[in-house]
């Protein structure tokens, strides 16, 4: 076992169910994936790891995290709503681990501080049939005890917000519990999101939509100025009217 516990039998004592780690990866959502395709029973599928050769953000991006420091992993869950629905299951995920993290949430699905550094992100991939949705595969990467980010000055972690190491095998405990809590026999609640949202109530540019972030519809769109969204980066801005560098 290693010092901190950080292993197999280290998470699974501390979860009390079996858990995956693997010390390095190309992707917990790539691995998760693999094994929900060959489960009869895939919900709870749980891949951990201490680094990723190729983590994956959203739109493509890469999610680049120092080995060791921070938690990557991939929880399979098995929502019973329609596949148009499961986004809204993300978001509230999301929010339940905010809650745990003591954070907010950035639409559609980054965890962020007030100030709005981003402590971690959310990638969501689903896997459908003729029948419906059949499972969802939630990525999730959270900065924990990295202390360098060397050309990403928005970003930040939860041992530099506490000034304390934190113990990422208990943590992982925490958020796992708290995302499994949140009911998806239906459509989820999003009022938690929308007590945690950083979004709501500012200016926002989204692509080429810009204007005031007001609600987010029932199917998690994000209305801005009456437009809704259903996907996209959001920018704010210290006004509706303020010039940016979008476009």
């Amino acid at each position: 076992m290693s010092p901190s516990g950080f292993d197999s039998g280290g998470i699974s004592l501390k979860m009390g169910r079996p858990v995956v780690f693997l010390p390095r990866c190309d992707s917990t959502n790539i691995e998760a994936k693999i094994l929900a395709e060959a489960s009869t029973g895939p919900a709870g599928i749980l891949v951990v790891t201490d680094e990723q050769n190729a983590g994956r953000g959203r739109l493509g991006r890469v999610w680049e995290s120092k080995a060791g420091e921070n938690l990557l992993f991939s929880l399979v869950l098995v929502p019973d709503v329609a596949p148009p629905q499961a986004p809204v299951c993300v978001l509230a995920w999301a929010a339940a681990m905010a809650e745990v993290l003591g954070c907010l949430v950035k639409w559609p699905n980054d965890l962020v501080t007030e100030e709005g550094q981003k402590l971690g992100g959310i990638l969501a991939e689903l896997s459908t049939d003729s029948s419906g949705l059949r499972f969802v595969v939630l990525g999730v990467g959270i900065n924990v005890n990295q202390t360098d980010f060397s050309g990403l000055p928005d970003a930040t972690s939860l041992a530099l917000l506490s000034g304390e190491y934190q113990d990422r095998a208990d943590l992982l405990a925490r958020l796992v519990t708290a995302v499994e809590a949140v009911s998806t026999t239906v459509k989820p609640s999003l009022e938690t999101w929308r007590a945690r949202s950083h979004t709501l109530g500012c200016a926002v540019v989204v692509g080429d939509v810009r204007g005031l972030a007001t609600d987010i519809r029932e199917d998690g769109a994000l209305l801005v100025d009456g437009v809704a969204v259903l996907t996209g980066d959001v920018q704010l801005v210290a006004s509706v009217d303020a010039p940016s560098d979008w476009g």
